[in-house]
């Protein structure tokens, strides 16, 4: 079971206002069920300007060597996903600059970790 603290929801159609409210009210910490981590879109071509399904899968990738614990660096992800180093290199610039991935220099070898162990859509 993935940590709620560890998991991103991205929120569709929310109420970020009003999530706001709910979580600077009096009621107490424990009743309040909005997530921990979230990010608010408007819409889904909001969505998909931020994760195509390129950087979708790339995240998808990511996710699954972490809980392997067998990072791989960006060329050896290029190549287990059948696309140019340069496009995926791209993308985990694009990803890390989203707060959702992070790289290392392992040796003379770059490695994207995601920052999340899950990501939730929710469409409200």
């Amino acid at each position: 079971m993935v940590k709620k603290e560890n998991i991103l929801t991205i929120i569709i159609g929310g109420n970020e206002e009003a999530d706001w409210k709910e979580l600077f009210s009096d009621k107490p910490f424990s009743e309040i069920k909005q997530p921990k981590n979230a990010l608010y879109l408007d819409s889904y071509e909001q969505l998909s300007e931020l994760l195509s399904p390129a950087k979708i899968d790339l995240l998808r990738y990511l996710i699954g060597v972490q809980r392997e614990k067998n990072p791989k660096s960006v060329s050896q992800t290029a190549k287990s996903l059948g696309r140019h180093q340069e496009a995926v290199s791209r993308d985990i610039a694009r990803l890390k600059k989203l707060g959702l991935v992070e790289t290392k220099k392992l040796k003379q070898a770059t490695i994207a970790l995601p920052k999340y162990a899950e990501i939730q859509i929710k469409i409200k």
